[in-house]
């Protein structure tokens, strides 16, 4: 196969939903791939047509899932969620993760990976960390180091037990879901990345590569590794 189709939900339809969606999309087609956006509505319909369509699934950054789905009552420190968001990409994460589909989830889509394996959130970290974790003005270039365990999936793609990343989060996964490995952790101890045990493929990353890619080769490495898994299956 040499164009695999990529299903990412549809972030919204404002100038900045567009523009930050137009990041993900780009370093997709950079590694020779198609992007189906997926709406929000009709959602049993928009997740039976992209399982048989799409070759592997991304989930983009975005805004704060609702606490509830985690059993939580939302502090006062918790975003504005988007229910639409939430209704379509926890039963289609579920779908893809039943159909054993490749998944690439990205800060907000690793939380929902945690939350939809049966994990819990940090609704806001700011009291816990040691340094800003969210930090637009800079998210094309790297602002912490991030410690991997070496025979992780990512340790051996990077070849290295750390790396630098960028960093655009307030919340955190506290209690991780089943069948979920941490693999990547801040130095001041925030989960950055997870691996489903067992799973074909899945990489699952709280910092944002697709502000970076176009300046780190490193960075871009999990798109082309995605891709490649997409186009493999």
């Amino acid at each position: 196969m040499l164009q695999p189709t990529i299903g990412i939900p549809l972030m919204g339809q404002s100038l900045f939903h567009r523009y930050m969606q137009q990041k993900y999309i780009r370093c997709l087609e950079h590694t020779g791939a198609e992007v189906l956006l997926l709406p929000t509505d009709n959602i049993t319909e928009v997740i039976s047509q992209s399982l048989q369509r799409c070759h592997g699934f991304l989930f983009p950054g975005g805004p704060d899932i609702q606490p509830g789905i985690y059993d939580q009552t939302a502090l006062p420190e918790c975003g504005e969620p988007d229910p639409a968001r939430d209704a379509l990409e926890l039963p289609l994460l579920q779908a893809a993760l039943e159909a054993e589909k490749p998944l690439f989830c990205i800060c907000r889509g690793m939380q929902l990976l945690n939350v939809v394996l049966g994990g819990t959130l940090i609704q806001d970290i700011k009291a816990e960390q040691e340094y800003p974790h969210f930090d637009f003005w800079h998210r094309t270039t790297a602002t912490h180091p991030v410690l991997l365990e070496p025979n992780s999936h990512l340790g051996r793609l990077f070849g290295s037990d750390i790396i630098s990343v960028n960093s655009l989060h307030h919340q955190a996964v506290d209690l991780t879901g089943k069948g979920l490995t941490v693999t990547g952790q801040s130095p001041d101890g925030f989960v950055e990345a997870l691996e489903v045990d067992g799973y074909p493929f899945c990489l699952a990353v709280q910092w944002h590569p697709e502000h970076m890619a176009a300046r780190s080769a490193e960075q871009q490495k999990l798109f082309r590794a995605f891709v490649d898994a997409c186009r493999a299956g």
